[in-house]
């Protein structure tokens, strides 16, 4: 499969030339990994992921022997395993004057944000990565830097595919999984089976605290039916069978994974 280039691209090259630390956050599977190993090329740097319970159980017992072994410039995949890991990267990014000596990666947000805001404040660039847009799809890139003015506008708008309704449906209905790019209709259905009952269920469970996974799954369905709509939680709590502090708790947490994006309404001008 061949490389895709993320618009976060630009971004992040921009982040990892000012911040000794730089975290990439996003669902699973978005592609964040896939990015960062493109973007650091031919450059010595170590890679390791806290998927594997040796290296993650090494991490959370042993921070320095951790680095003394994977030696910066580094790449930290699901980082959100070891929150034990960040004061020793504080300890080491205040030991040195080189930017970009560490490439994170996180899924979690909900509880990885906090505890990097609480110890590497100052340090660390924050990025988020969503699946593909239909322009990274088409594999359009724009020479100018989006400023909103109408000549910008303009010069994208010759570049990019007209928009018609069957394009944006097929965008919607396939999603924007990395993965999914040349997969048919029955690879891509089995696909996102096996993201709900591997990666999605095993993370609300382990980080999440959720112990009924059946009726979590009803609670997802539920809020698909209801995407694009108002949040209502009694709604969402009724369909599924739970309170609506639960409700509220369970929207919270697929949140914080990137699986949902809540859309916040404009105040009221008084």
């Amino acid at each position: 499969m061949n490389y895709i280039k993320r618009d976060l691209e630009r971004k992040f090259n921009r982040m990892t030339e000012f911040f000794k630390v730089v975290l990439v956050t996003g669902a699973r599977q978005v592609g964040k990994t896939t990015m960062l190993k493109h973007l650091a090329g031919k450059q010595e740097k170590t890679y390791v992921s806290l998927d594997n319970l040796m290296v993650r159980e090494l991490a959370k017992t042993d921070p320095v022997l951790f680095f003394q072994t994977y030696k910066p410039p580094i790449i930290i995949d699901e980082v959100q395993y070891a929150p034990e890991l960040f004061n020793q990267i504080k300890i080491l990014s205040d030991e040195t004057d080189e930017v970009g000596q560490f490439w994170l990666t996180g899924s979690q947000q909900y509880k990885l944000i906090k505890n990097v805001q609480e110890t590497l404040a100052g340090r660390v660039g924050i990025l988020e990565l969503y699946s593909l847009t239909m322009n990274e799809k088409d594999t359009i890139t724009f020479e100018n830097e989006l400023d909103f003015t109408l000549s910008c506008l303009q010069d994208r708008q010759n570049i990019v595919v007209k928009n018609n309704i069957n394009l944006i449906f097929d965008h919607i209905w396939c999603g924007g999984m990395p993965m999914t790019i040349s997969a048919d209709a029955e690879q891509r259905q089995e696909y996102y089976s096996s993201y709900i009952n591997t990666y999605l269920m095993r993370d609300v469970t382990e980080q999440g605290g959720v112990t009924n996974t059946l009726r979590f799954n009803k609670f997802l369905i539920a809020c698909a039916a209801l995407i694009s709509q108002q949040v209502n939680y009694k709604s969402l709590s009724d369909s599924v069978g739970i309170s609506q502090p639960t409700a509220k708790e369970w929207l919270q947490l697929l949140e914080g994974m990137g699986i949902v994006y809540l859309l916040q309404r404009p105040s009221a001008k008084s």
